[in-house]
């Protein structure tokens, strides 16, 4: 393409800049690469410090960690469905939690509960050296139908 053609297409109004087929290879070049950032950030999950020793360095991956919070909460009958984010804030790192609670559920003392609970393990147990802490977020509630099933929609 030459430098003039170029100059034209610049100059030229949208509706007639869209109809080159530059633009077209364009956008595919971009929506291509926006793919290939997208599958490699989903593979290149990052492993979590959870301390170091005289011995090494002890690292959990997020599938595992989901899946702690996930069994902590399977053990309060007052919440369902689960979810976690797991941010790290410099160091620390915190845990959004998203769950489905019951209408009739202390919110409260069920935080208080999943959050001692998960304490306890991550950081009696596992010794984490960087849990900050959990935050609760309710995503919706819990049928009665839900409830005497067990499971969620």
């Amino acid at each position: 393409m030459s430098l003039s053609k170029i100059k034209e297409i610049y100059h030229s109004t949208f509706p007639e800049a869209i109809e080159e087929p530059l633009y077209l290879y364009a956008f595919a070049l971009l929506i291509f690469l926006a793919i290939i950032l997208a599958v490699v950030r989903s593979f290149s999950r990052e492993l979590i410090p959870v301390f170091a020793d005289e011995e090494g360095l002890v690292k959990i991956t997020p599938h595992a960690l989901h899946e702690l919070v996930k069994k902590t909460c399977d053990v309060f009958p007052e919440v369902n469905s689960p979810s976690t984010r797991i941010r790290l804030k410099g160091k620390e790192l915190r845990l959004d939690i998203q769950l489905k609670v019951k209408p009739d559920c202390n919110v409260k003392e069920t935080r208080a509960s999943i959050r001692d609970r998960l304490e306890e393990i991550m950081v009696k147990n596992l010794h984490f050296t960087n849990f900050g802490g959990v935050d609760i977020v309710i995503k919706g509630f819990q049928t009665e139908t839900e409830a005497s099933r067990g499971t969620a929609p």
